[in-house]
């Protein structure tokens, strides 16, 4: 968690008038106290007063009042956040720690890391840097003040920089009114350690975990940030680094290289690594290679991003080849997986991309026992169709498969426009989250274009960083660069170009300054008095959006001004535009499962428990009785299809998407 709720020279005044004229019921700060050294000091609002809670610092852990100790200040507060009814006042009211006060980083440089251990220091000075590398963190043991970490000949040295309260120093030495200053000074007069040696500060180690409220001038740094000591930077250099790490992976892929494998790759080169392929279980055991499909199964370790936040599974792979298609509908069906999101057309440039694996409209094809049904086709966007297919397989019941086909990624590079992909991962996950909260087992997403790695892999990791966005609110970090090394140890070169990874950068700022503008909008409306769409506000929300800003919040609070963002009321009506002219009326409200053209009827919403929905990383993320256009359930007693297709809660507005024509 960010510890930007720490303010290390506010006197009690300062945070008396910050907290009553800027926050709301719940905001908090911490801040050093000026009466006792060394101690600090948790201000709360209640009500329309401001409670001051001494915190104990004995040198080593601290603690409220003698009450239970931590060995940060970060844990202290994290253990309040997260244990609301356990700090009280005198009169035993609660007094929750709801919204962070923020306060400005010390500079925007990429060197600076903010909140990080000693641990973590070291562990990216030896691993990413060399002689001369360094960076600079936020002091653990003595908030204020920070660390710089130097690499020095593979050995690790660190300096501590006091701050008090004006200006910078090393050690009682020269001082300086910014740590940019500071930084640059040292960066061309080397230091000399207690043991004589020469500390050169030559090659910063970047961060590339960023804050949600800093992502914005994280983009705009990496676009134009040029190096002193590097020909390239920004995101080359990022990209880079990934590139050296994929060569130093000892992951095998000796099964894609057999020869009775080597005609069902579509690449040659683009092999699933072992430990993670998909193992066909039905076949013919006696026919060698007959177990082998061009697929990984991505299955993160549950938190290994962010605390409480578990990742859903992703089935990548490459687009079909004639000879595969009876082994692709072998995967869906062995996985178990409802969705199938496919990011390539059939054919680029008179090339093949991917074989129509899927029979016509109101037709059925046979693969390898499995039934295949085309039951409808839907236009979504001027760049989506929707298909509903029916499969079934002898002796067991029949299920329902959803496709989104998107076509409008471009022949070479990345859309011009983030909002038609934001869209599609929009759709998906609302659909992927119905599907699972209404089943006990997960459902894994499968994704493909035609290698499996370029655009399948940009939409993985996107569809993660979002996915944890929507669930910790707008106070998150996310990390790019780690997520995408994470999922390209389950399939080689998920993510293929450096146009493609900063392609996900200028999406997720696409995403969060959408929903930023969708929240003041709201409040805007909601100062009129006026309802705005279908939105249902609450007095929390309406003292905790700020106008224009955007609003540093907990990740409860966050979560729920997110629900509440990403809705609006622009349902597809009986006159979209279909593929066919034969798919009527009836086929059209099974397909979205509810009538586009009838009015709503708020006492048919359907209401789910999302925190019963564990399976589902964004469970907390769509409530669907907060969308009044949703309508009950089909009843089905022949297919077991988990949940009834549902329209999914609509896209984000339309301002985020590109004109065709304009690119046409």
């Amino acid at each position: 968690m960010s510890r930007r709720w720490f303010h290390s020279h506010l006197n009690g005044m300062e945070t008396q008038r910050i907290l009553l004229d800027e926050g709301v019921e719940g905001s908090f700060l911490v801040r050093k106290s000026y009466s006792r050294k060394g101690q600090f000091v948790l201000s709360v609002r209640h009500g329309n007063k401001v409670n001051h809670i001494k915190i104990h610092n004995d040198g080593e852990l601290f603690d409220l009042n003698g009450g239970e100790k931590f060995n940060t200040l970060t844990n202290l507060v994290e253990h309040y956040m997260t244990h609301p009814r356990v700090l009280k006042e005198q009169g035993g009211i609660p007094l929750p720690l709801l919204i962070p006060i923020g306060s400005p980083e010390p500079t925007n440089e990429r060197w600076f890391h903010g909140q990080m251990s000693r641990k973590e220091a070291e562990y990216l000075i030896l691993e990413k840097g060399r002689p001369g590398s360094y960076l600079v963190r936020e002091s653990q043991s003595d908030p204020g003040n920070y660390v710089l970490t130097v690499n020095i000949d593979d050995k690790v040295a660190e300096i501590k920089i006091r701050f008090n309260g004006e200006k910078y120093d090393i050690g009682g030495g020269e001082e300086f009114l910014s740590l940019n200053d500071l930084m640059k000074y040292y960066s061309f007069n080397p230091m000399v350690d207690h043991n004589g040696s020469v500390m050169h500060l030559m090659n910063p180690v970047n961060v590339t975990r960023i804050s949600i409220a800093g992502i914005v001038d994280r983009v705009f740094k990496l676009e134009h940030q040029k190096y002193q000591h590097y020909a390239f930077g920004g995101f080359w250099e990022e990209f880079d680094v990934l590139q050296q790490w994929e060569t130093k992976r000892e992951s095998t892929k000796d099964v894609g290289f057999l020869i009775e494998n080597k005609s069902k790759n579509r690449y040659r080169n683009i092999l699933p690594y072992d430990h993670s392929r998909i193992i066909l279980k039905c076949c013919d055991k006696s026919l060698p290679g007959a177990d082998y499909i061009n697929a990984n199964m991505i299955k993160l370790e549950p938190f290994i991003l962010a605390e409480k936040y578990e990742t859903r599974n992703y089935i990548v792979t490459q687009g079909c080849l004639r000879n595969t298609v009876d082994d692709f509908w072998k995967m869906i069906w062995q996985e178990d997986s409802r969705i199938i999101v496919m990011i390539t057309k059939l054919f680029e440039k008179s090339k093949e991309k991917c074989m129509k694996y899927w029979p016509d409209l109101g037709q059925s094809c046979e693969y390898s026992k499995i039934t295949v049904e085309n039951l409808g086709e839907y236009a979504h966007q001027q760049d989506m169709v929707v298909r509903m297919f029916n499969i079934s397989l002898s002796n067991y019941r029949h299920r329902r498969v959803l496709q989104y086909h998107y076509t409008g990624w471009p022949d070479h590079g990345v859309p011009s426009d983030a909002g038609s992909l934001l869209d599609l991962q929009f759709v998906v996950n609302a659909r992927q989250f119905e599907i699972e909260a209404h089943s006990d087992v997960t459902h894994p997403l499968t994704v493909h274009c035609s290698a499996g790695i370029g655009r399948t892999g940009t939409f993985v990791v996107l569809d993660i960083l979002i996915g944890l966005i929507n669930r910790k609110g707008l106070d998150c970090e996310l990390d790019i660069q780690r997520t995408t090394h994470l999922v390209r140890s389950f399939r080689p070169g998920l993510v293929q170009s450096e146009a493609q990874y900063q392609f996900i950068y200028t999406a997720i700022n696409h995403y969060v300054q959408s929903v930023c503008s969708r929240i003041s909008a709201e409040k805007k409306i909601e100062m009129f008095g006026r309802e705005y769409l279908n939105i249902k506000y609450t007095d929390e929300l309406a003292t905790v959006v700020g106008e224009e800003n955007v609003p540093t919040l907990n990740p409860c609070t966050a979560q729920r001004v997110l629900k509440n963002a990403i809705s609006c009321n622009t349902y597809p009506t009986t006159d979209s535009p279909l593929v066919s002219p034969t798919l009527d009326k009836s086929n059209v409200v099974e397909l979205l499962g509810y009538d586009p053209g009838k009015p709503n009827d708020p006492s048919q919403a359907i209401v789910t428990n999302a925190d019963s929905c564990p399976n589902s990383p964004t469970s907390n993320v769509f409530e669907l009785h907060s969308y009044e256009n949703i309508t009950s359930p089909l009843p089905s007693s022949e297919c077991d299809i988990g949940p009834p297709p549902m329209e999914a809660p609509p896209p984000p507005p339309e301002s985020l998407f590109y004109d065709i024509n304009e690119i046409i």
